[in-house]
């Protein structure tokens, strides 16, 4: 085969390396978990190591089965990792990833006024996902011999020889400028780091040749972008829509012509290319709230998708923040609850209150997000796609219809799309909002239930 396309999708927990053909098509999908991770309440470290022995030897597998002559490798990694490096570009320890709250108490002892004024400046939120926080608690280990990188450029690097980094993922690393389109040097200079320290930026379709043993002069790596842009754009050909993602966390983006920021809502706004911005909020709670649920209950996938069919009544509330809460409330603290229980209540409508916590979350976003900008219709992806009746219950309490790539992996495509035409066209299934009385009415119960929670949060 020739003139192929091998798509390396990287996650905070999956390693995704997918192959299609010349005309875009899909030949086969390899899915690696990550396995030596280092994972507390504060901590969230992967290992780079593992992560490019896994690059690799899947690459190869590909490569041998299908006997590969020639084609491009486009790289897609999660945003707001950090990998210290010492010369050489040799590891220092572990990938914090975005969930690492580390930075915590450099965050709480930023002033109001400044943290706007970096928010601004980068369009990253003010929260322990964000690089600049951690690197601040880090200072005694950035001295001037030591690197600053990430999954994106040290990936590239072992791939191409270059140490660059795509715009998309540096302006997720709260160090870059959305307005100058460069490293931030009031960021750096409060580090105490200079530019040589960091990787060079480059544009999302930069392409080297692969310089990996054995392969030949016909390989070339595109460094492409982050895994939120790739998601966007997958739905290159719908109009109107924000893209919702639903995985382990959830978020909504659009993707804008301008930066969109607003300090008190407090979503991010990173750099695409010229004249594109994705903007959106995210957080910390999507179907792990699922995977909670079916842990705590012993409830399997299909018990979930019969009681969110069936939509017991419910009186219980819960708020869905386990892993802590990025949007809609900013607070790495946050904690789960249930309000409303009674002794009358059944095993099932307690089950149908965590699936109705984790998409009152969602709307919460939605909403957010439409202050920002107009959609009228939403594209779904993520593993919720795989439950009918929970995503029926999604649209019916957002309102507005959700669109469905039918195409397998569709979002793996997007990190293609992103970096040149793809050939493919994707159709989508349709999931129409329907009125229900009853989620009308615990509406109004879970609203009043995050507003007590956020009065108590500040008076506590």
């Amino acid at each position: 085969m020739e003139d192929v396309t091998f798509s390396i999708d990287l996650g905070t927990t999956n390693l995704k390396i997918n192959l299609f053909d010349q005309q875009d098509h899909l030949i086969e999908a390899l899915t690696m978990t990550l396995k030596n991770t280092n994972i507390t309440d504060t901590l969230f470290e992967v290992d780079i190591e593992e992560i490019l022995e896994y690059v690799k030897s899947g690459l190869e597998e590909l490569r041998h089965k299908y006997e590969v002559k020639s084609g491009d490798i486009v790289l897609t990694t999660a945003m707001h990792s950090i990998q210290l490096l010492e010369k050489s570009h040799i590891f220092k320890g572990k990938t914090m990833t975005w969930a690492d709250k580390r930075g915590s108490t450099a965050l709480s002892e930023l002033g109001a006024a400044e943290k706007e004024a970096r928010y601004l400046r980068t369009g990253t939120p003010n929260h322990t996902m964000n690089p600049f926080y951690k690197l601040v608690e880090m200072a005694d280990q950035l001295g001037e011999g030591v690197k600053i990188g990430s999954l994106k450029d040290v990936i590239f690097q072992r791939l191409s020889g270059e140490w660059a980094i795509d715009v998309s993922n540096a302006s997720a690393s709260g160090l870059f400028n959305i307005e100058e389109l460069s490293w931030d040097g009031a960021s750096l200079s409060e580090l105490g780091l200079s530019e040589a320290q960091l990787p060079i930026v480059r544009p999302i379709n930069y392409t080297k040749p692969l310089k990996l043993a054995d392969w030949g002069a016909d390989f070339r790596v595109i460094i492409g972008t982050s895994d939120g842009v790739s998601s966007n754009l997958t739905f290159k050909n719908l109009t109107g829509a924000a893209i919702l993602s639903v995985g382990t966390s959830h978020a909504v983006r659009v993707v804008s012509s301008a930066p969109e920021l607003n300090p008190s809502l407090g979503n991010f706004s990173y750099v695409i290319d010229e004249g594109r911005y994705l903007t959106g909020l995210a957080s910390n709670n999507g179907a792990s709230v699922l995977q909670w649920v079916r842990e705590m209950m012993r409830v399997e996938f299909w018990e979930l998708e019969q009681v969110a069919q069936a939509r017991p009544l419910t009186t219980a509330v819960f708020l869905p923040f386990l892993m802590g809460e990025r949007a809609p409330l900013w607070d790495e603290q946050a904690t789960a609850s249930f309000l409303g229980l009674t002794r009358n209540l059944s095993r099932e409508s307690l089950i149908y209150a965590v699936i109705l916590g984790m998409c009152f979350n969602i709307k919460q976003n939605v909403k957010a997000l439409e202050q920002l900008v107009a959609f009228e219709k939403i594209g779904l992806v993520g593993g919720v796609t795989q439950m009918p009746s929970v995503v029926q219950l999604l649209a019916d309490v957002l309102g507005k219809p959700l669109y469905i790539p039918n195409l397998k992996n569709a979002e793996t495509l997007g990190s293609v799309q992103a970096v040149r035409p793809v050939n493919v066209e994707i159709n989508y299934t349709v999931v129409a909002p329907n009125r229900d009385k009853n989620l009308v009415a615990y509406e109004a119960r879970y609203k009043n239930a995050l507003e007590e929670y956020q009065k108590n949060k500040r008076e506590g």
